[in-house]
């Protein structure tokens, strides 16, 4: 109870593995040998020391009913003349590797709020068709030669990393993977329809 209230104090996100995990330490400090710190310990500890699990902050879509409603209404004679497999959908998603959980344990009464969250993300360009047959990803961080990769041909990766100072597909970007995308579909003699965001793109 004491790390939790020390960790809470400074807006550290606790879920129950990290629970689970700080008591196994602390059993096997005691030495507690038989001490597993299971799901049901997890239970009782929070019943017993009035502990709640929140939501540290959450972000809602509002979508307009009658435009969702006219989207559908359209959507049959869009896809009218193309097979499953030549309709695709691509969009952007940042991945915030170093984000904690956006839920944490509380004590009763707690008020529940969180530190700085972290900004540190790679941007993806994720595609597919309704088949589930995924283009080869687009991965864009800031590094153009990240450490990590110090030893490893990116070339040869499942996915094709791009990079610039903010990390985000930039027009750049996305004009030349459309570019190479329309390409490959001339070569496989296929006529796509391209679906991104609420725009889309027939290829040529």
């Amino acid at each position: 109870m004491k790390w939790i209230r020390s960790a809470r104090a400074k807006s550290i996100h606790v879920n129950g593995v990290l629970l689970q995990e700080r008591a196994r330490e602390v059993g096997e400090s005691w030495g507690l040998e038989t001490f597993k710190a299971s799901n049901g310990w997890l239970e009782k500890f929070r019943t017993r020391h009035n502990i709640s699990f929140k939501q540290i902050c959450g972000e809602e879509k509002s979508l307009n009913p009658n435009e969702v409603t006219d989207w559908f209404g359209n959507l049959k004679s869009l896809l009218k003349g193309y097979d499953d497999r030549d309709i695709f959908n691509a969009d952007e998603t940042d991945l915030f590797y170093r984000v904690l959980p956006e839920k944490t344990l509380c004590l009763e009464g707690e008020k529940c709020s969180g530190g700085k969250i972290s900004k540190e993300r790679l941007t993806l360009l994720l595609c597919c068709n309704m088949l589930e047959d995924f283009e080869i990803p687009v991965v864009n961080g800031k590094a153009k030669k990240p450490r990590c990769s110090k030893n490893i041909d990116v070339r040869k990766l499942s996915a094709s990393w791009k990079s610039n100072k903010k990390a985000w597909i930039s027009t750049e970007i996305m004009s030349d993977w459309l570019v190479e995308l329309d390409k490959k579909m001339k070569k496989q003699k296929r006529k796509i329809i391209l679906f991104m965001g609420q725009c889309f793109f027939p290829s040529s």
